[in-house]
C-alpha cells in the first residue's frame, strides 16, 4: 500500500499571467470561468475582500483584464488532501519526461490541491525547469503523464494531443457488467453543473466526443474494460461510462464513492505518440487492485 505525504496546514498563495484567450474578461467572470470549484458569489467575497490582486492592485469584479496581467490570488490556510508524491519515470529523453502518475495526485494545482500536485513537485525535484504538463489525468486517475522539458517540446506535444493524433488506451475498472463485449459510446459532452460533465446537446458548450471500450474480465459484478478515447473532452471516459449505467468504480463525481482508499477504477495505461525525435509507445504499469481483474482475463485467453 503507498504511503501518503500529508503537508502541514499553510496559506496557498497563487500565481500567474493571464492566458491568453481570457483577455477582455471581467476578473469575477475569468476566475467563474476558470475554477468552477467555487461559485460565483464566492470569487466576488474574494475579490471585494482584497484577497485577489492584478499587477498588485486590488480590483473590482467588472474590471476587464488585459494581456500580460499579473494575477494574484490568497486562498488563506489550508490543509491539503494528502497525495501520493512518488515520482515514477518510465520514460525520458532530452526534450520530455513521462511518469506513471500515483493517486490521489492533482497534475496542477487546482481546487483542494497546491503543493501537493505534480507541477509544484517537480519544481522542487528538477528546479532548473519550469514544469510543461501536456496533457492532463484527474487527481484520483492513475497512470502515464507527459512533461515537456522545452517550449518548443510542449508546443509540439500539446498540438499532437489537440488534434487526437496520440492513440491513447486507458483500462477502466467499472460497476455494472456490460451488455455486450464490445461497444461504443457517441454521445457530445458538455458541462452541466459547476465543474461536472453529462452527455448530451442540452449540456452548455456540447462538444462530439466517442469512445470505444472492450471488455476484458468479469469479477463479483465488476468489469475491466479498455478503453480507447478518440476525442481529448473533460472526464470523458468517466461521463461515457456513468451515461451508460457502468461508474468507475469509486467515482466520488459520476458514480458513488464505495470506500475511503485511493483505489479508483482509472488507469492511463498506453500512449502512443510521435515525439519531438520520432515515435513513442509507452505503457504504464496498473496499480494493486487492477490485478486480480487482469489475471482473470489472461485466465479467460487460456480457456
Amino acid at each position: 500500500m503507498v504511503k501518503l505525504y500529508r503537508l502541514p496546514p499553510a496559506e496557498q498563495i497563487y500565481e500567474s499571467y493571464l492566458p491568453g484567450k481570457y483577455i477582455g474578461y471581467s476578473v469575477v467572470d475569468y476566475f467563474t470561468g476558470r475554477f468552477p470549484y467555487l461559485s460565483r458569489e464566492e470569487w466576488l467575497d474574494r475579490i471585494l475582500d482584497g484577497r485577489i490582486t492584478v499587477n498588485g492592485e486590488r480590483v473590482q469584479p467588472g474590471v476587464l483584464l488585459k494581456q500580460h496581467d499579473y494575477i494574484v490570488t490568497r486562498m488563506g490556510i489550508r490543509e491539503e488532501p494528502p497525495a501520493d508524491r512518488t515520482l515514477d519515470v518510465v520514460f525520458e529523453d532530452e526534450s520530455i519526461r513521462v511518469f506513471n502518475k500515483g493517486a490521489p495526485l492533482a497534475v496542477h494545482p487546482s481546487g483542494r490541491y497546491f503543493k501537493n500536485s505534480m507541477t509544484e513537485i517537480l519544481k522542487e525535484a528538477y528546479p532548473d525547469e519550469t514544469p510543461r504538463p501536456v496533457q492532463r489525468l484527474d487527481a484520483l486517475t492513475t497512470g502515464l503523464v507527459v512533461f515537456a522539458k522545452s517550449k518548443a517540446a510542449a508546443t509540439h506535444l500539446m498540438r499532437e494531443f489537440e488534434q487526437n493524433r496520440v492513440e491513447k488506451e486507458y483500462l477502466a475498472l467499472v460497476e455494472g457488467i456490460p451488455a455486450q463485449k464490445s461497444f461504443v459510446v457517441d454521445a457530445p459532452v458538455g458541462k452541466v453543473q459547476g465543474a461536472a460533465r453529462a452527455v448530451g446537446y442540452q449540456t452548455r458548450n456540447p462538444k462530439e466526443a466517442v469512445t470505444h471500450f472492450k471488455e476484458l474480465s468479469s469479477l463479483n459484478g465488476r468489469t475491466l474494460l479498455q478503453a480507447f478515447p478518440r476525442s481529448g473532452r473533460t472526464n470523458q471516459i468517466r461521463v461515457h461510462l456513468a451515461s451508460v449505467a457502468l461508474p468507475v468504480v469509486n467515482d466520488p463525481v459520476y458514480g458513488q464513492r464505495t470506500d475511503d482508499s485511493h483505489c479508483y477504477g482509472l488507469h492511463a495505461h498506453r500512449l502512443r505518440f510521435n515525439g519531438v525525435n520520432g515515435g513513442i509507445d509507452l505503457q504504464a504499469p496498473w496499480p494493486e487492485h487492477f490485478q486480480p481483474y487482469w489475471e482473470a482475463a489472461l485466465q479467460a485467453k487460456t480457456k
